[in-house]
């Protein structure tokens, strides 16, 4: 991770001005909540009901593995830290959604994601973050070869007519839209297999998504290629750094807390961290969270 790695302000505060920053605070704040049954959703969970947790398919972070189990290094972690605070394997009901559906089931579908969201000012404004668990560049996945030269989504948007896909939702559709991409340039699928039917197809010259888990696609798929890892960057060149997290309710910040509780422990044993998560390809140079960086920054815009 390069040393000017920074979050720009402005450009994390996009979009949230006013009572909408109000809310953000609120989504970064320790107040718990109860659930209409008068018990919280961590009482709850402890005392063995069942808790819904909620993930998209999407390798290596949250996955459906080939015997129908959810899997994956954010599956890892949590199922660790649930453990820990009492809470067992056979209590959580697994619950594959669509990306764009993760933060909008909250409540309804499932009580918690752990897809290994990125933290984003926007998303602060309706969920509570747990602590980043993990920081990961994005990628570009092309068709093998590269055809169109393209090396990082600011290529893409300084490109003559080139099309970036993207999925619905995720940090790089935000990117795309903030950069200006015209829509007709913008090819916005619902998860990754859509979108390399779409690049093969030749409806799109480049999928930006993050950078694990397009290199396992390529390094499956003779057809396709990655780019060079890049931290997206603002327009004075100020890297942007990309953390992943589990969601909560605003309401259920007392799971939430009890959750940073155990992350704070882990992220103080690099080795505990890399057992719990090295299988799936992550690694402590590259993916591990620097000891400053926090939810409340990312939400606020305020890390240096």
């Amino acid at each position: 991770m390069s040393e000017n790695l920074k979050l720009n302000r402005r450009n994390l505060m996009l979009g949230v001005s006013g009572g909408a920053a109000a809310m953000t605070l609120g989504a970064c704040s320790s107040t718990g909540g109860d659930d209409e049954g008068g018990g919280s959703l961590l009482e709850s969970a402890q005392d063995g009901g069942t808790i819904r947790i909620a993930y998209a398919d999407e390798n290596p972070y949250a996955f459906t593995d080939d015997d129908g189990n959810a899997t994956g290094q954010s599956v890892a972690l949590h199922s660790y830290i649930l453990e820990q605070l009492g809470i067992s394997a056979d209590q959580i009901e697994w619950k594959q959604t669509q990306w764009g559906g993760l933060i909008d089931g909250l409540g309804a579908n499932h009580d918690m994601v752990i897809a290994g969201m990125f933290i984003n000012p926007e998303r602060c404004q309706a969920v509570a973050f747990a602590e980043p668990d993990y920081v990961m560049p994005d990628t570009l996945l092309v068709l093998a070869g590269n055809p169109e030269g393209l090396s990082d989504i600011i290529s893409i948007a300084e490109h003559d007519s080139a099309v970036i896909g993207v999925m619905n939702g995720t940090t790089e559709h935000q990117n795309a839209n903030q950069l200006g991409i015209p829509e007709d340039r913008v090819n916005v699928q619902e998860d990754l297999q859509a979108l390399i039917l779409e690049l093969k197809a030749g409806r799109c010259d480049a999928i930006a998504l993050t950078q694990m888990n397009l290199q396992l696609e390529a390094e499956a798929d003779d057809e396709l290629d990655t780019t060079d890892g890049f931290y997206p960057v603002d327009e004075n060149g100020e890297e942007i750094i990309g953390a992943g997290a589990a969601v909560f309710r605003p309401e259920d910040t007392d799971f939430r807390d009890a959750v940073n509780g155990e992350i704070a422990k882990i992220l103080g044993d690099q080795d505990q961290w890399l057992s719990l998560v090295g299988e799936f390809g992550f690694t402590v140079d590259l993916h591990f969270p620097p000891e400053d960086l926090s939810a409340e920054d990312l939400c606020g815009g305020n890390y240096q």
